[in-house]
C-alpha cells in the first residue's frame, strides 16, 4: 500500500463534522504515543514496552495525520518526499544536527 493509498481508505472512516476534529486528536494520539516511552523512562521502570500498543498508538497519529492533511488538500505522498528532500539537503550541507526549522 502507498501512503496515498493510505490516505483514501483512511478517509472512508473519517466521520467528523468538523475540520479541527483531526487536529486536536493528532495531539492527544502524539501524546498517547509519547507517553507509552515516557513514563516508564520517568518511572525508572525496566519493563518492555509493549509493541502492539506503539502500533495502535502509532496508527491513530497517522490516521489523524492523513485526515488533517486531506482535508488541507496535502497527499501524505507530498509530505514524505518533502521531509526526505528536505533532511537530505541538511544532511549534505553539514546542518542536519543543527537547530531551527530553516537550516
Amino acid at each position: 500500500m502507498t501512503f496515498n493509498e493510505y490516505q483514501d481508505r483512511a478517509g472512508v472512516t473519517a466521520l467528523y463534522q468538523d475540520k479541527f476534529y483531526p487536529i486536536a486528536s493528532l495531539m492527544v494520539e502524539s501524546a498517547e504515543l509519547s507517553d507509552l516511552f515516557i513514563k516508564p523512562m520517568l518511572r525508572g521502570d525496566k519493563k518492555q514496552i509493549d509493541r502492539h500498543d506503539i502500533v495502535s498508538e502509532a496508527g491513530d497519529v497517522l490516521w489523524n495525520l492523513a485526515m488533517l492533511l486531506r482535508d488541507n488538500g496535502i497527499d501524505l505522498l507530498e509530505v514524505a518526499d518533502y521531509n526526505l528532500s528536505k533532511l537530505q539537503s541538511r544532511a549534505d550541507r553539514g546542518v542536519i544536527k543543527g537547530s531551527g526549522g530553516n537550516r
